[in-house]
């Protein structure tokens, strides 16, 4: 396997993985999706 075609395997991954995370994954399991503080306990839709 060359190397370019291993850094087109690993952009392919990047970016289906990045998609799924974005589109399908519920709001509640998503990666990177830090819940802000500010808000207190409950959601108050203010972002």
């Amino acid at each position: 396997m060359s190397f370019q075609l291993l850094l087109v395997y690993l952009t392919l991954t990047i970016a289906i993985g990045y998609l799924v995370n974005k589109f399908l994954l519920p709001k509640k399991i998503r990666l990177g999706k830090k819940s802000s503080p500010g808000c207190g306990q409950d959601d108050c839709g203010c972002h």
